[in-house]
């Protein structure tokens, strides 16, 4: 058994939860970051792509949710 622990940390806040798998950690990310895209970005409409809306959500915030310019959690497979 396994469980996939996600941490969001946004704005000064920190949102933790657990999933009992990557798809479903991936899934609860991409609807934080669509359900905040507008109050993020109000004149630029969120690229097509998961990982690079991601990146672009979290980019330039000083968090630790980036390695190597990308997401820790990637999109699944």
């Amino acid at each position: 058994m396994s469980v996939v622990v996600l941490m969001i940390e946004h704005l000064g806040k920190v949102f933790l939860s657990t999933h009992p798998n990557h798809a479903i950690a991936w899934s609860t990310l991409l609807s934080y970051v669509n359900g905040t895209w507008a109050e993020r970005f109000p004149d630029r409409p969120p690229p097509e792509n998961e990982e690079e809306r991601v990146t672009m959500f979290f980019a330039g915030e000083g968090d630790d949710s980036l390695a190597a310019g990308r997401p820790l959690l990637a999109a699944p497979d």
